[in-house]
């Protein structure tokens, strides 16, 4: 270390001065503190870093296929569009004979030589090509061909919940808050034992041992009754006399004459340990609004067994549900993929399109524009003239003072509505879990159908698929009792109860039994599985999880019918100009399935003169019938063109392509 001290000599400053012995004290100070050299090691979890973002992320990502299975039995007419040679559009009859079914999809193959005036595509139309009558592919295939897509996709959720929704009509104020309407009671024996059935107009939810209670019934026992009203009732069956409808019939431990209904007032619910079940429907918002979200395509080598094309999907829009809560105001545990059909599904140049608006010129402006009915909403319920949302029953005379769902404006239901109604909800608080007892089904027909030809089927199908993105435990916590511990240590501040709330692990959505006393089912983590196999384990991946969907579209038959009856006109050769047109007209009909001789020895007279019955000009009278197929469903909605696949067709005539071909 050097020296702090130094001499310093007079005489070397100036050659006259003297030296003189002086000391300066010199200090050596340093401001800046040296760096430790110890070895620093800290070791970071990739994969504990990866459980905490995947169990904090709140962003969802999807994407998948739709397989759909669409046809097209409702057509508007069996008639072919096609533009002759100065550019006007003209609509020809196809016969019956030429009315043919491929893969679901009702039409005709060309079988003139002179088709080289129809488009398909991009195509001129050949022989023997098949073509759909309308709506036909381009306007209800999932994948779209003309640019025009058919379908909106979005993702909902539901938001909240109404309880005030009337399923059959009554003077009392009686709605699905008061529980399941019940539609009739039966005498049923078992074992030689006499028990009640009852009948409700949706499904139960019940189960064989569960327990019911019974609102607005009569109690017929005398004299001191059974306390219909009052007590709860073991079911004991489900299904009826022979077993069939579990889903809506059930039976209890009455004898018949004890009890007796209120159409449209008596209820019932579930009980569970004493607890009433709620009975609510739920309402869904939009997280995603237009096509841009999204985009479609032809799905790899994608294609059902009726040969529909798979469509594939991607979401473009991430999916961020943080904050948001359900109908109870708990956290999203699901979300909803959802179809909505729309009205703009078809180029509106295009021939078809202008020969439908000019058969529908005369019709008021609201209808006359349009290829489509509005939509509405209801559910597939127990036919009751006294119902309301049958979407069965729309368009049937008996049912036009039903109520259905018609949209946010009440003016249609649209895809560009914010919101929607959905499924009928069974709740207990007992279980903290909802329980759907019946799924919401959109309706829609072609207004040339509806209005035009009085034809009332039409189309329907269930917009809501569900997507499950967390899942619940299948135990409810132990109940906690927070206020004990505030009572005994006179705890009364709102700051320390929440503080306290928080340490015992109570979630904001518990279920509060009493002032303070606390239930709830927890929402299981990402990855983990209760034991019964419950949980989700979607992939992670730069900060959303990425949900695959495989989802299946049906789209149905509003009331396919089942039951037919052969019906016959009679006619007579010669014909008139008058009874010419309208046999004519009787081949063109689709339900037309053949025409037979009155006696089977006129047929020599027609050999003889080398006629067939419409050139037949003799002086003798051929007497002969007509026959059609007259087929009918449950609801009067009209006449039906094409049998449903429910019917037995042994009777009817089966045709192939090589008739025609």
């Amino acid at each position: 270390m050097e020296k702090t001290n130094k001499i310093l000599l007079n005489s070397q400053r100036l050659p006259n001065n003297v030296n003189v012995n002086t000391q300066i004290q010199l200090g050596i100070q340093n401001t800046n503190k040296p760096l430790p050299l110890n070895d620093i090691d800290t070791t970071i979890s990739q994969f504990e870093q990866f459980q905490k973002e995947r169990q904090e992320s709140t962003i969802y990502r999807f994407y998948g296929n739709v397989k759909p299975t669409i046809s097209n039995p409702l057509f508007n007419d069996n008639v072919k569009i096609y533009e002759d040679e100065n550019n006007n559009i003209k609509g020809k009859k196809i016969f019956s004979s030429g009315i043919f079914e491929k893969d679901g999809w009702i039409g005709y193959y060309n079988d003139e030589i002179d088709e080289d005036l129809l488009q398909e595509g991009d195509n001129k139309s050949a022989l023997c090509d098949f073509f759909p009558f309308d709506p036909g592919y381009d306007r209800l295939s999932f994948l779209d061909s003309d640019g025009k897509p058919n379908y909106l996709i979005k993702i909902t959720y539901p938001f909240d919940s109404d309880d005030s929704v009337v399923l059959l009509k009554n003077n009392s104020n009686i709605s699905i808050k008061d529980g399941i309407p019940i539609l009739n009671w039966y005498e049923i024996k078992i074992n030689g034992s006499r028990y009640t059935g009852i009948k409700t107009l949706i499904n139960h939810g019940l189960n064989e041992g569960d327990n019911v209670k019974f609102y607005n019934f009569f109690d017929t026992s005398s004299p001191s009754g059974i306390k219909l009203n009052d007590k709860y009732f073991r079911v004991i069956k489900l299904g009826n006399k022979t077993n069939d409808d579990r889903f809506r019939s059930f039976v209890i431990n009455i004898e018949p004459e004890y009890i007796n209904f209120y159409e449209g007032v008596s209820t019932l619910k579930r009980i569970v340990r004493g607890e009433p079940s709620q009975y609510y429907v739920r309402k869904f918002s939009g997280l995603t609004t237009s096509y841009i979200d999204y985009d479609m395509y032809p799905a790899a080598y994608g294609v059902t067994y009726y040969d529909d094309k798979v469509a594939a999907f991607n979401f473009k829009t991430d999916i961020d549900v943080k904050g948001l809560k359900d109908n109870l105001g708990r956290p999203l545990t699901e979300l909803y993929f959802t179809v909505l059909k729309n009205d703009n599904d078809a180029d509106p140049n295009s021939i078809n399109t202008q020969y439908w608006l000019e058969q529908q010129n005369g019709l008021p402006i609201e209808k006359k524009n349009r290829f489509w009915t509005k939509i509405k909403g209801g559910y597939t319920i127990e036919k009751n003239e006294n119902s309301n949302y049958d979407v069965r029953s729309i368009g049937d005379s008996n049912f036009i003072t039903s109520e259905y769902y018609n949209g946010d404006n009440d003016n249609g239901i649209d895809e560009s509505d914010d919101v929607f109604y959905g499924d009928i909800i069974e709740y207990n608080n007992n279980e903290l879990i909802e329980r759907q007892i019946e799924e919401l089904y959109h309706r829609i027909n072609t207004i040339y159908r509806e209005e035009i030809k009085n034809k009332k089927e039409g189309y329907i199908y269930k917009p809501f698929n569900k997507i499950q993105i967390r899942q619940y435990a299948n135990y409810i916590n132990p109940i906690v009792d927070l206020q004990s511990v505030l009572d005994k240590y006179n705890i009364t501040n709102p700051v320390e109860i929440e503080s306290l709330k928080k340490s015992f692990g109570i979630p904001d959505y518990a279920y509060e039994i009493a002032t303070n006393v606390y239930k709830w089912r927890r929402i299981l983590d990402f990855g983990e599985f209760d034991t019964t196999g419950g949980g989700v384990n979607y992939p992670f991946e730069s900060g959303a999880h990425y949900i695959y969907l495989d989802k299946r579209f049906y789209f149905e038959r509003q009331d396919p019918p089942c039951e037919y009856n052969i019906t016959s006109k009679k006619y007579e050769a010669p014909l008139d100009n008058s009874k010419e047109i309208e046999f004519l007209n009787d081949l063109t009909d689709p339900t037309f399935i053949n025409y037979e001789l009155v006696n089977d020895e006129d047929i020599t007279i027609l050999n003889k003169n080398n006629n067939d019955l419409i050139n037949y000009n003799g002086v003798n009278k051929i007497p002969f019938v007509v026959n059609f197929g007259d087929y009918f469903g449950d609801y009067e909605l009209g006449k039906r063109d094409i049998l449903g696949g429910c019917a037995d067709l042994s009777l009817l005539k089966q045709k192939t392509i090589d008739d025609v071909c």
